[in-house]
């Protein structure tokens, strides 16, 4: 395990519930060595009594237990306010789908069959510890997203200045949540499925079955990764901690640098990419950001552009030179102008799939037109449906 999951490790604290003391001993030793602290309790009423005094960041949970079960402690627990958003994992001996499905009623986000293997009790126990974290980060920001509102309250703003802006931060709160809610769900849920299916048949799977599965696992991690990133940029933007460093760049290297990272997905579609500039372009810009808004553009390109299709990316300045306009064209799906008209706005569901299925939330050109607006700059967007689109970032020019 790396050095940075040992360090979030020791900070959380895991209750393992259990009437069998050599399944505690087995699930206490595993998860210490790899640097949590765990609490062992050997019966449900124990465990409410260790929870009254702290608790815990997520419980292990046997079902069959004498006294209280553990579907009885769950029930218990979900109906405190104060541990209502606690993981917990069953760990049963009962494989039947009615019963796993009654687990997850009662408010279970997990299940380990017995008998458990060491690697799938870690990965399920550090996925739900990461997923806990990163909700405590969203509440926190949360939290400070409804301080501003309180604030704005008591301005001397007029009132409808005021109703306006409230109407705009809930918008961003509203659609925060609903990408966490829906498209981290989503990616989170195939992860566990893909190494629930690895785990439960490593046997039997083929060697190509196996690398297919870890091929979908890392494509997975890095769609997250990225709407991870998208995510954190765009609420330090909301924020105002996104601090802006703008210079004098050269912008052919950030977008040939861009392409090259970008190739890859393009290639596993087939996808013709072509780089058209004979000059070299300075802009007065930041570099972090226009790094962000091109990786933002030419993923979408290639989301939306079909097997075989093309993509063709060009620099030039407009007739005054002030401003050097980035142009990515594609032949793909397009939009219609309804859908044109909603592009950039927070309040508005763009989300549809990719040529390929691919998943996407809007929420990428959102941050990327915000962004260019920051820098002087703009996004336009040309498109017709089932013939392509064709978007300019436009930023302001430098002399070389």
């Amino acid at each position: 395990m790396n050095s940075t999951n040992e360090s979030k490790n020791a900070q959380s604290v895991i209750l393992a519930v259990d009437d069998n003391p050599r399944n505690l001993q087995l699930i206490s030793s595993l998860l210490s060595s790899n640097n949590y602290k765990v609490v062992v309790a050997n019966s449900g009423e124990n465990a409410l009594k260790y929870m009254a005094l702290k608790e815990p960041d997520l419980l292990l949970l046997d079902v069959m237990m004498p006294g209280l079960s553990g579907y009885e402690v769950c029930e218990q627990i979900k109906l405190n306010p104060r541990w209502k958003e606690l993981p917990i994992i069953f760990l049963t001996a009962k494989s039947d789908l009615n019963d796993i499905v009654t687990g997850f009623k009662l408010g279970a986000v997990d299940y380990i069959t017995k008998p458990f293997k060491g690697e799938e009790v870690l990965a399920r126990v550090q996925t739900h510890i990461d997923l806990k974290n990163a909700r405590n980060q969203l509440i926190s920001k949360n939290a400070e997203l409804e301080l501003l509102t309180d604030a704005l309250k008591e301005s001397n703003k007029t009132i409808q200045d005021d109703a306006l802006r409230l109407e705009k931060l809930n918008a961003e709160k509203d659609k925060f949540f609903s990408i966490i809610a829906h498209d981290l769900r989503g990616p989170f849920s195939g992860c566990l499925a893909a190494t629930d299916i690895l785990t439960n048949n490593i046997q039997s799977l083929s060697k190509e079955e196996i690398v297919g599965f870890a091929s979908a696992l890392s494509e997975t991690a890095a769609q997250l990764n990225k709407l991870l990133e998208n995510l954190l940029s765009w609420a330090q933007v909301q924020m105002g901690s996104f601090s802006l460093n703008q210079e004098n760049i050269l912008i052919n290297d950030i977008l040939e640098e861009t392409i090259h990272a970008i190739k890859k997905s393009a290639s596993i579609k087939e996808i013709e990419l072509n780089f058209f500039t004979e000059n070299a372009f300075h802009v007065f810009t930041d570099r972090n950001m226009v790094e962000s808004i091109l990786r933002n553009l030419l993923s979408n390109a290639v989301k939306f552009t079909p097997l075989k299709g093309k993509i063709d990316v060009n620099i030039f300045r407009n007739a005054d030179e002030n401003f050097t306009i980035v142009e990515i064209k594609d032949n793909g799906m397009g939009m219609n102008p309804e859908l044109l008209s909603k592009l950039f706005k927070i309040n508005e569901n763009v989300s549809r799939p990719g040529t390929a299925g691919e998943t996407s939330t809007g929420l990428g050109l959102m941050l990327s037109s915000d962004l260019a607006q920051r820098m002087g700059g703009k996004i336009e967007v040309e498109s017709e449906e089932f013939k392509g689109s064709t978007f300019r970032l436009i930023l302001p020019s430098a002399s070389a």
